[in-house]
């Protein structure tokens, strides 16, 4: 059997997602080979396995940055497949899926939101990217008032202690703790209005 049929025998076949990850890097110089020359059949055969195989497996893993990075060289190997492979679609959205994923994984929820953005303009029915792009919408707003939460709780909490132990040396103004009440519910009751807000929205091509 020839290596390229041993490798597509491996990867063909369920492993756990580290055991993938070493394979394809002991043999990543082979597979850079084969992209290089850029024959279709050698690129398509490459492509699949260097993205559901190593990329998808390194996102599983946790490491995020790295599979973004991978997938950035998946869409320039893409193109060489242009107008030459049935599977160009398919392969392009699993790179653009795979970006925003990470992206998402690492908190950049608007970032993360350019890719899936187009994705469900694209297939405004698939369950996956709908939710991914609404569930970063939410996390967006999420992100924004927890600058504000954390700080307004512990001034509350603060002000609280103090009126309860009593210490005549230290008060904070009762209009200031007012103030830092209304701050807190705020900062809990909009991300939760926003949250329902974006659950109900229809996706638009």
């Amino acid at each position: 059997m020839t290596k390229k049929g041993k490798l597509k025998a491996f990867f063909g076949t369920e492993k756990e997602s580290l055991k993938l990850i070493e394979k394809y890097e002991e043999n990543i110089v082979f597979f850079n080979d084969l992209l290089e020359n850029g024959r279709r059949e050698d690129v398509e055969f490459v492509i699949p396995i260097k993205m559901y195989n190593y990329a998808f497996s390194l996102e599983k893993e946790g490491y995020y940055t790295k599979a973004f990075s991978v997938a950035n060289e998946i869409e320039r190997d893409l193109k060489r497949l242009r107008g030459l492979s049935e599977w160009y679609d398919m392969y392009s959205e699993g790179a653009m899926f795979l970006k925003g994923l990470c992206l998402g994984r690492l908190k950049k929820y608007r970032e993360s939101n350019k890719y899936f953005k187009q994705l469900v303009e694209k297939k405004t029915t698939n369950d996956n990217f709908v939710n991914w792009y609404k569930s970063n919408k939410k996390n967006q707003i999420k992100k924004i008032f927890s600058f504000i939460f954390i700080p307004a709780v512990s001034l509350f909490v603060i002000s609280v202690v103090l009126s309860i132990v009593n210490i005549s040396t230290i008060k904070i103004p009762t209009i200031v703790e007012r103030f830092l009440l209304a701050i807190w519910v705020l900062a809990w009751i909009v991300p939760y209005i926003w949250g329902r807000i974006i659950e109900k929205q229809k996706i638009k091509k």
